[in-house]
């Protein structure tokens, strides 16, 4: 596999899990929570070099990640196909969607600043 997208993947997940954890421990939305959960999918964009990548990486994993968060956090929402769809549209998507545009964003700033040279 190309390392343009291992190491984000793996930074990705790894920052995500943190949001994850921190999510589990406190039981709400707090300032480090917020702060980690839109740095991740830049740094993602910016590991991966590119716009196109950052934009993909930066959606999927965001949208992989928060409904592992709901399934986690929330353990009876999985039982009711309503609150699955809530979950998805109302948390999952929007979130996903500020994640590809800030994961484009780093890609664009990481293609500028791993700019093979020669």
């Amino acid at each position: 596999m190309d390392k343009t997208i291992v190491y984000p993947v793996v930074v990705g997940i790894a920052m995500y899990t943190l949001v994850i954890y921190l999510a589990f421990i406190q039981r709400d939305l707090t300032v480090s929570q917020l702060i980690l959960m839109l740095a991740a999918p830049f740094t993602i964009g910016v590991l991966s070099g590119g716009i196109k990548r950052g934009l993909i990486l930066g959606f999927l994993i965001a949208f992989i990640m928060v409904v592992l968060e709901a399934a986690i956090i929330q353990t009876g929402a999985f039982v009711n196909p309503n609150v699955i769809m809530a979950i998805v549209l109302m948390m999952a998507l929007p979130l996903a969607a500020i994640s590809a545009g800030l994961g484009a964003v780093g890609g664009l700033i990481g293609k500028r600043l791993f700019k093979k040279s020669g």
